[in-house]
């Protein structure tokens, strides 16, 4: 049966063309050339697949679900169709790298000199370059002075503790500089998908005025953020409690630093764009000292389970495991607390279940043509068929066991 829209090859569309032009003209003018009418069926059978395929991606920029994400030239103006979307529904254009920044101990070799905002650092674990980003009169044995990677993206970020060097010797400071801390952890520049996730969320989910939806809203356009989970807390009248995950590019077990924590309790509550206070309801308390220190906002945690899959045959434990183990891991991934008004009542995916895994194991071994007799689920080392997230918990695979040997 055809459908509205049945997308035809050029030569179906070249048969119904000989065949209509072939029933009038042999009616009204016979003499007509065969050849001629192949000839004209197949000019027109590509004319109107062009027009086709032109009416058929013009439809899907309809939606941001299908629209197209990079740009064209219409008449002169070019345009990102996604991003379009984006700038109309309030989400913004996709966001830009970030270079990392920080703080770094140095230590001076003479007093009283100063050490120039731009001085070049780099480090032997990134090979990236850093600078110094502030003029600093050097006063102690010790100074701690902040800089920035020269690069943006994820590849420039370092922990506390790591060491930078200074490309040219300096004769007031050391070559070693110790990081002290972090102030804004890099990110790359937003994907295709990150984005495109973003618009769809914000369509679906119109901000309210201090709804859950909006906290997720507001939450997820701080760079980093993967996901939030807003909660009342129960213990205060005006409570709320935000939990925030990362994202795993940038922080691999989800859970995000303590200044990314604070970028979101202050995109909660002022617009980014004008700085008013235009978010969260007055009442709502989510930096209950009041110092925009923002304690109800969190980190999730994360509950770690080890998975035992026993008995396995027909197939080496080796080639197994590198078959499974990414559906495992992909299952325990896409496992989210429950929150009414905020999940899907019809797809719940807040309880982790042994028998779930059991069943992601078994569609990989009949794929295998292979076997096994058992899975076993362990959480701190306890046997657990089932678990319920609570709240602000996400999960992960930690070891995964075959035949009793680790993989």
């Amino acid at each position: 049966m055809s459908t509205p829209y049945d997308n035809k090859s050029i030569e179906e569309i070249r048969t119904l063309i000989i065949s209509g032009l072939q029933q009038e003209f042999n009616n009204r003018l016979r003499i007509l050339p065969k050849s001629f009418v192949k000839i004209l069926a197949s000019v027109l059978a590509g004319v109107f697949v062009i027009l086709y395929k032109q009416i058929g991606w013009l439809f899907l920029q309809i939606f941001p679900e299908t629209a197209y994400w990079g740009e064209i030239n219409v008449l002169g103006v070019r345009v990102r169709p996604l991003v379009k979307w984006g700038i109309l529904i309030g989400v913004g254009e996709p966001r830009r790298g970030l270079q990392w920044q920080g703080f770094i101990n140095v230590n001076v070799t003479r007093i009283n000199t100063f050490l120039n905002s731009g001085t070049q650092l780099k480090s032997d674990i990134t090979g990236k370059i850093y600078l110094t980003n502030e003029t600093k009169a050097l006063e102690n044995d010790i100074e701690r002075i902040s800089v920035i990677c020269a690069e943006s993206g994820t590849a420039g970020n370092i922990e506390p503790g790591e060491t930078l060097n200074f490309v040219n010797p300096l004769g007031n400071v050391s070559r070693e500089a110790t990081v002290e801390s972090i102030y804004k952890d890099a990110i790359d520049d937003e994907t295709e998908a990150d984005y495109r996730f973003r618009v769809v969320s914000r369509w679906r989910k119109q901000p309210q005025g201090g709804a859950l939806a909006d906290y997720r809203i507001w939450g997820t356009e701080v760079p980093g953020v993967l996901n939030i989970y807003p909660y009342k807390d129960v213990n205060s009248p005006s409570g709320v409690f935000v939990f925030v995950s990362g994202l795993p590019s940038i922080y691999p077990n989800r859970i995000p630093s303590s200044a990314l924590l604070i970028q979101v309790g202050k995109f909660c509550t002022y617009n980014p764009e004008t700085g008013k206070a235009t978010r969260k309801p007055l009442t709502a308390i989510i930096d209950p000292v009041g110092n925009e220190t923002y304690l109800n906002v969190r980190p999730v945690s994360i509950v770690i389970f080890d998975v035992f899959i026993e008995g396995l045959i027909g197939i080496p434990a080796l080639e197994f495991s590198q078959a499974v183990k990414t559906p495992i891991e992909e299952y325990f991934l896409n496992r989210e607390p429950y929150n009414r008004g905020l999940s899907d009542d019809n797809n719940r995916t807040d309880q982790v279940t042994r028998n779930n895994v059991s069943s992601v194991a078994d569609q990989v071994a009949i794929s295998q043509k292979a076997e096994f007799d058992n899975v076993v689920m362990r959480r701190s080392g306890i046997i657990t068929p089932s678990y319920n997230l609570g709240m602000g918990e996400l999960c992960r695979l930690g070891k995964l066991y075959i035949n009793g040997v680790e993989f």
